[in-house]
Order: C-alpha cells, then sequence, then structure tokens
C-alpha cells in the first residue's frame, strides 16, 4: 500500500477545514459570535458564553467543539503538510469565508 499523494492529503484537509469553518460561521452566526476578531475566538475557547450577542447554551457549546476540532485537525494538518502548509490551507479556507460573508451582507 502507498502513501497517498500529497495533493490528495491537501485537499483532503482543505474540505475538512471547508466543512467544519463553512459550519462555524453558521453557528457564530446563530450566536453573534464575531470569529474574525482572534480575541473572541480565545473567549470562545476559554468557554466564556459572554462573548456571544444572544443567549444560546446549546450553539455556544457546539461553537466551541468546533473551534476546538478545527485546531485539533490543524495539528494533524501540520504533521502531514508542514507548519506552511496548513496555514496555507487554513488562509484559503479563511478568504472563501470572508467572501461568502461579504456576499451575504455580513461584513464589509
Amino acid at each position: 500500500m502507498t502513501d497517498p499523494k500529497p495533493d490528495a492529503v491537501s485537499q483532503s484537509y482543505a474540505a475538512k477545514f471547508d466543512d467544519i469553518d463553512r459550519e462555524l460561521v453558521h453557528v457564530a452566526s446563530i450566536c453573534r459570535v464575531d470569529l474574525l476578531d482572534r480575541a473572541n475566538i480565545e473567549r470562545v475557547i476559554r468557554n466564556d458564553a459572554s462573548v456571544c450577542g444572544v443567549a444560546n447554551p446549546v450553539a455556544f457549546e457546539k461553537l466551541r467543539e468546533l473551534l476546538m476540532m478545527h485546531y485539533a485537525v490543524r495539528t494533524r494538518a501540520a504533521q502531514a503538510l508542514g507548519e506552511a502548509g496548513a496555514q496555507a490551507l487554513i488562509d484559503e479556507t479563511v478568504t472563501r469565508i470572508r467572501e461568502r460573508l461579504e456576499r451575504l451582507g455580513v461584513i464589509r
């Protein structure tokens, strides 16, 4: 059995990031949390629900779990692709999410 091509591995991680981050945007909009602000991400990870614009404990817990999952996948991607490769995938995903949010009029 051979290892998958690096391109296939990269595409697999890109799809994982896209799925996780798309759901992150959805749940963050329910919680009214701006994930483009790094401080808000840190507050969610620290389990600080006061960062939310509305009280929704179920959605907040899902948001927190998705953020933790994102970082776990990032760690695995860095091991498989190297730090630069993993960061490039994340940067591409963030760019696509930002473009979606701009089209929806959520951000400018």
